[in-house]
């Protein structure tokens, strides 16, 4: 009774404090605000006020975060919720937001087709389109934007050769992308026409297969098979796929860059060969920033951080807050690749930790090796209030970097 008080009564305490706003104001483009810091130290659990008006409990620390997002008395949706996908609505069957047991059906049939073997063939075609995208920047010469110029085109390649877009068919395709996924010069209206377009074209595509070695024609071919998934399933798959592994990756080349530039001491050793680069990508991941974390909601009561969480509430649990806990990483604002540190939770942790983990490290370390190698005097062409940015749902987003050498 004594403990269940004790909970009770921090529970009122952090609900008489006055709510912060959340996200906080930052003025960086690749590290957090120092609040974040400070609320870490002050009060591992808070109650933050959302930009859209809601509540939730902001968790910073890391075993508390890696607890938020291992327990499965957290879900991704409102208890009793369960979207339904349809041909005009995909979005409602990602798999990120699925619950057990319907998540962990869908998981386990994807899972068995991202195989080694495939992301080894998809890191020899990264490093072709790579190597061809620093030879078109290098005939520029003089200023030229990373994020237009290799940034984006590397990974809306790999997404078209994972999912076996047609190479006539990957124009439009990286059109649709980037009006629904970058907004790039789109209006609301834009974004949903390009939206429905997109849609369309990925269940014309997941229809015309299987012809070929692609994860979309593995998942056909399976879907007669115990767990396997129907045509809608696969599609909504896809498009989660495409929604979370372009611009996310983008952002995780682009900001990587940023971070070299300003250790340069890193990116002397790199460039010597005295670095890893999959040992620098490791920090690059755990370093990089997001804008508002994962959020969670209580499936039932639960206690975390000593404070009780009511069914239906919602957690954040911030990965950054996680991946800069100097309770759990030494140096931790620093770059410092070592052997034997906690496992850094870019990817998630538990049942949702991202199907796309190796396909992202693969591709960040394909995209800075070959530029730091390729381009070795490569650097910024300009101030840093040169390089344009944006706060976009989860992530920072650069819009602009331009980089000379």
């Amino acid at each position: 009774m004594t403990e269940a008080r004790e909970t009770v009564d921090v529970r009122q305490e952090r609900m008489a404090e006055p709510l912060v706003d959340y996200p906080f104001a930052r003025d960086s483009i690749i590290d957090p605000a120092p609040a974040l810091a400070r609320l870490r130290e002050a009060a591992p659990i808070r109650k933050v006020r959302m930009a859209g008006g809601g509540e939730a409990w902001l968790v910073t620390r890391y075993r508390d975060v890696r607890e938020v997002l291992g327990n499965p008395a957290f879900g991704t949706r409102y208890p009793g919720m369960i979207p339904a996908a349809d041909e005009d609505n995909l979005a409602a069957g990602f798999m990120f937001l699925k619950d057990p047991p319907e998540h962990t059906r869908l998981r386990r049939s994807v899972t068995r087709a991202f195989t080694a073997r495939r992301i080894a063939v998809l890191r020899e075609r990264a490093q072709e389109v790579a190597d061809g995208l620093v030879t078109t920047m290098l005939a520029k010469g003089g200023v030229v934007d990373l994020q237009e110029d290799f940034a984006y085109p590397l990974p809306i390649s790999i997404i078209s050769e994972l999912l076996g877009v047609r190479a006539a068919d990957r124009g439009r395709f990286r059109r649709w992308a980037d009006i629904v996924l970058r907004s790039v010069g789109g209006s609301a209206p834009d974004a949903g026409a390009a939206f429905g377009d997109l849609q369309r074209f990925v269940i014309e595509l997941v229809g015309s297969k299987p012809d070929g070695d692609d994860l979309l024609s593995d998942l056909v071919r399976r879907s007669d098979g115990p767990d396997g998934l129907n045509r809608l399933e696969i599609s909504s798959m896809a498009m989660g796929l495409l929604m979370a592994g372009y611009v996310t990756t983008a952002a995780a080349i682009s900001h990587g860059l940023l971070r070299l530039f300003e250790n340069p001491a890193v990116l002397h050793l790199l460039r010597a060969g005295e670095l890893e680069i999959d040992e620098v990508v490791e920090e690059l991941l755990r370093l990089q920033d997001e804008e508002v974390g994962i959020q969670r909601i209580a499936q039932s009561d639960v206690d975390i951080c000593g404070v009780r969480v009511t069914v239906g509430e919602t957690v954040i649990a911030s990965r950054v807050g996680a991946n800069r806990d100097p309770g759990a990483f030494a140096s931790a604002d620093e770059i410092t690749p070592a052997v034997g540190r906690s496992p850094h939770l870019a990817f998630g942790h538990g049942i949702h930790h991202c199907l796309g983990a190796a396909l992202g490290r693969m591709e960040l370390a394909v995209a800075l090796g070959t530029l730091t190698t390729r381009i070795p005097d490569i650097r910024p062409a300009g101030p840093p209030h040169e390089v344009r940015w944006q706060v976009e749902g989860l992530d920072v987003s650069i819009e602009r970097l331009p980089v000379t050498w």
